[in-house]
């Protein structure tokens, strides 16, 4: 008794400032993520058409920027500077160091590939929030989703028009439910794009640019190569460039084909008439095409040769059986459920719709799972127009 008394009384100093100290981080993470989620807590349609804002739609934040990259990185920056401050706390509070130094080493490796109009964008946002140029690097070069995307057409959906569902799975914390957002890019040179993303990107993983050219990627996990290949780029950046400058599947396809990349990668693309999926490696790639009408992928390559062990996939499997048992039929109701049942339990952050035609995306986004609804309804002509 009296030892541990002796103990106590030696270490309490060390006791109470650990105590002390924990509380204070706590305090720190609640207080950034409060920040954060304030994102969410507006139910108001913004007045400012035409001017960079933030407008809200069933609470769903809606970002729009204009002109030329680094006006809109300047926007961005202006916008959402307490939230990008906020996120930086968070990442620094909830990864070790050693973790976070390794994705800022990684980033800036990378970073002279940007291309210079993106390099801009990205020194905007730095300058107008404060935030880091080498930790903007890490958030938009290193992030890594594992996700899933079945697109269906002609003789396989009910009306012959072709639809693309797309989930988006990632494991980080319970902030992960706070970090979406959809970005609306006015710029001054290329199409306009919406991309369903998290806070912080420039680009993102779910997107539809104005010509209803729709596009999602899903990262490989039996590619032969198992590092990141810093003479390439991350794909949401490689997706965004293409999405600002192509309206066909086949040009994205192509174009996505001979990019090198970070870390391997399977990139669906769709329009109105066909998708494509793109299976790309850090040296080569393949493109894959439907068959009667339906695409699948998920976290796998298929082509031999771009992967060292085939893996059977239970989440490719469920798709391909849905498109089987609902052949001929298949609808934007019957996409939502092939999507939950396709997401990664506790993991379903995004879930996206996508209808070409009429340039048509459905979005549930910040809640686990995200594909179990509801969904809100955006029309991509009146999203650009304002």
């Amino acid at each position: 008794m009296y030892k541990r008394c002796s103990f106590l009384k030696k270490y309490s100093k060390l006791i109470i400032g650990a105590v002390i100290l924990l509380s204070l981080s706590q305090c720190k993470i609640y207080t950034a993520y409060k920040d954060i989620l304030s994102l969410h807590h507006k139910e108001l349609i913004s007045n400012e058409k035409g001017k960079p804002r933030i407008e809200y739609i069933n609470s769903i934040p809606i970002v729009h920027i204009y002109g030329t990259p680094r006006e809109m990185g300047l926007q961005y920056g202006t916008i959402l500077k307490k939230q990008l401050n906020s996120l930086i706390e968070l990442t620094e509070e909830l990864f070790p160091p050693r973790k976070v130094e390794e994705y800022i080493a990684i980033g800036q490796a990378a970073s002279p590939n940007l291309p210079e109009k993106m390099r801009d964008e990205l020194l905007g946002i730095s300058e107008a929030s404060g935030v880091d140029y080498k930790k903007l690097l890490a958030i938009n070069l290193v992030p890594r989703t594992s996700c899933s995307t079945l697109a269906l057409w002609g003789d396989a959906t009910a009306d012959g028009n072709l639809i693309m569902g797309r989930n988006a799975d990632y494991a980080f914390k319970s902030v992960n439910k706070a970090l979406g957002l959809i970005l609306v890019k006015h710029p001054t040179e290329g199409y306009a794009t919406i991309t369903v993303t998290f806070l912080g990107m420039i680009g993102g993983y779910s997107c539809m640019n104005e010509t209803g050219l729709c596009y999602g990627n899903m990262l490989v996990h039996n590619g032969t190569e198992k590092t990141f290949n810093t003479n390439g780029l991350s794909i949401q950046l490689i997706m965004q460039m293409g999405g600002e400058r192509f309206s066909t599947a086949r040009e994205m396809a192509n174009f996505v084909a001979k990019q090198e990349i970070l870390t391997p990668n399977n990139i669906m693309c769709a329009d109105k008439d066909e998708a494509i999926l793109v299976e790309l490696s850090q040296l080569k790639s393949e493109i894959r095409e439907g068959q009667k009408g339906v695409l699948a992928g998920t976290n796998y390559f298929l082509s031999p040769g771009l992967y060292d062990n085939y893996f059977r996939c239970s989440r490719f499997e469920k798709l391909m059986l849905q498109a089987k048992n609902n052949y001929g039929t298949f609808t934007i109701e019957k996409l939502k459920e092939a999507m939950y049942i396709a997401r990664q339990p506790g993991q379903n952050l995004q879930c996206v719709l996508f209808e070409p035609a009429t340039r048509t995306m459905h979005v549930s986004i910040n809640r686990v799972p995200a594909s179990k609804g509801p969904f809100t309804r955006f029309n991509v002509d009146e999203i650009l127009k304002n």
